[in-house]
């Protein structure tokens, strides 16, 4: 047996790691030895194998079978000096991992090859590859120099891909993620680039590529991947939404390049569901005052929510037009930003978490209110908005008993309103807790009602006492050619009186509109035309005002 395969060198090299196989091979015999590590590892016969090239060939994955045969092709025509190439083998369980293969031949003074040795790094638990998808990782993008590169790159993620994985679980939202990542570098060019970049989010470096290529590429990835088809023919929807950067135009560093990937992503989410965005200067800057906004708010809770208020907009008896009560209306004014509006403030403490501390807050407000103006005005009915996010707290109802019997509200008097713009994933549960609080007192409202994907479906499921009918049947109701939403008022408000449920129409901003829906079956009114939301002053003022005239 050569000398080669026998010495101490290479036993010390073989047993170095656990991650690192060596081989050398005798090429004017065309045997090999493999280092004991790898016969274990990858399943080989043994330490000596005879023609290894063509054995090993066979543990490597078909797709990169090419990228290994053409390189070592070119290192034993002497060709390449030196053998360096990244492909997946077959280990001993039948998985395939990432390898980093380097080897190198020995010459004779002939040029004859001699010798070839070399040693494999096994690189699927590093950060080269991911191990899911068996894309590169974003770590790889250091690599690039975007300033001297030329192409578009676009940033690619699933739209509420977590409740993907609350309905189906994690097992399955993985499979979608490899689906998903097959697709769309199976449509990419093959000079271009595709990582994973984070979570269900995935990146592809386009390089020289134009713009309206970009954007086909884009419009291929949501026909193919809208349905992903899993094992037993399940089948399960998707979108995804992408921002998108040229560089080195927009951005001539990494750091750059993916700052204003994220700005645009986030705008398409937010504004664009669906569709492929192109970084603007616009869309930093809305960025911007998003990330102020979150900054702002964060800091304003933890000062004890100041910045905060509650404004009041009064419901009003039809025809008399007293006073009954109120809707409390948060409203925020920050340090920086001092001129966001409730559904711009709103959207950010949900989309981060914060509408359930704030949501607390704007409770417990709303019950002391409620309390502090009896002795001066009586009973008042007072609503105030409740995400479904925070319905589905395991502490809300609790928080809600305990706040009332804390200030000793009369739960007759407190309307929970439920915006029915939100959608609803378990309406069982929710009509379970809805029964638990009409229970103990509360009412509950169904907000917006005719603007929601079920409206009537939410009505079977859920028992509530109030149905807050929207205003965009409503405003324009006194202009001619809007008959209809006349018939839609007038059968909703129908409709609630048969149910049992009382009724409060918003969006009442003239007198024409307060007369004929005055003359309607209905409980409630609320619009501009009663009074703007207003701080706590002006509403007592509105109320002293009421008095005076009864």
């Amino acid at each position: 047996m050569s000398d080669i395969f026998n010495n101490e060198l290479f036993e010390a090299f073989a047993a170095a790691s656990d991650n690192v196989y060596i081989y050398v091979c005798d090429m004017t015999t065309d045997v090999s030895r493999w280092s004991k590590g790898s016969v274990d590892y990858f399943g080989l016969e043994s330490e000596y194998l005879e023609n290894a090239a063509n054995v090993w060939a066979e543990h490597i994955h078909p797709e990169d079978l090419d990228i290994y045969m053409e390189d070592i092709t070119d290192v034993f025509s002497g060709k390449k000096r030196t053998h360096d190439c990244q492909y997946r083998a077959r280990n001993y369980l039948g998985e395939y991992v990432w390898v980093e293969c380097k080897g190198s031949v020995i010459r004779d003074e002939n040029n004859n090859p001699l010798i070839f040795a070399g040693l494999m790094t096994r690189i699927d638990g590093q950060s080269k590859y991911d191990s899911l998808t068996g894309l590169l990782s974003s770590s790889e993008l250091h690599h690039f120099d975007f300033s001297t590169l030329s192409g578009i790159a676009i940033l690619i993620g699933l739209d509420g891909f977590r409740k993907v994985v609350g309905n189906y679980g994690y097992n399955t939202a993985d499979k979608i993620l490899v689906e998903f990542s097959r697709k769309i570098k199976e449509l990419c060019k093959p000079s271009w680039k595709v990582f994973r970049f984070s979570g269900d989010e995935f990146l592809v470096i386009a390089f020289d590529a134009e713009e309206k290529e970009v954007i086909d590429y884009f419009e291929q990835v949501r026909r193919e991947t809208d349905v992903i088809e899993l094992e037993n023919d399940h089948k399960i929807g998707i979108s995804a939404s992408a921002g998108s950067v040229l560089f080195p135009k927009d951005a001539d560093a990494r750091e750059v390049l993916i700052n204003k990937l994220e700005h645009s992503l986030e705008f398409a989410k937010n504004n664009q569901r669906g569709n492929l965005v192109f970084f603007s200067e616009e869309i930093a800057k809305k960025h911007e005052r998003s990330l102020t906004l979150r900054e702002d708010l964060k800091e304003c809770i933890k000062k004890d929510f100041k910045g905060f208020e509650l404004y009041f907009q009064p419901f009003v008896i039809p025809g008399s037009h007293n006073i009954t009560g109120c809707e409390c209306l948060l409203r925020w004014k920050g340090e920086r930003i001092t001129d966001s509006y409730p559904m711009e403030f709103i959207k950010i403490l949900e989309d981060y978490g914060d509408i359930k501390k704030v949501g607390l807050w704007v409770m417990e407000q709303a019950i002391k209110q409620q309390v502090a103006w009896r002795d001066t005005y009586g009973e008042l009915r007072v609503s105030f908005n409740v995400s479904y996010q925070q319905f589905l707290e395991d502490t809300f109802e609790d928080n809600l008993v305990a706040c009332a019997q804390k200030y000793g509200v009369n739960p007759e008097y407190i309307i929970i309103e439920l915006t029915e713009s939100c959608e609803v994933d378990n309406p069982e549960e929710l009509s379970a807790m809805f029964d638990r609080l009409r229970k103990r007192g509360f009412k509950i409202a169904l907000d917006d009602f005719g603007t929601a994907y079920a409206s009537l479906e939410m009505l079977k499921c859920l028992h509530v006492d109030y149905i807050k009918i929207e205003h965009s049947f409503v405003r324009e109701l006194s202009q001619p050619g809007h008959e209809i939403d006349y018939v839609i008022i007038d059968n909703l408000l129908e409709m609630c009186k048969r149910l049992g449920y009382d009724s409060i129409v918003e969006g009442v901003e003239n007198r024409k509109v307060a007369d004929i829906v005055g003359e309607m079956d209905v409980t409630l009114l609320q619009g501009y035309y009663y009074s703007r939301p207003v701080c706590r002053s002006d509403f007592e003022n509105l109320l002293n005002a009421d008095k005076e005239n009864s």
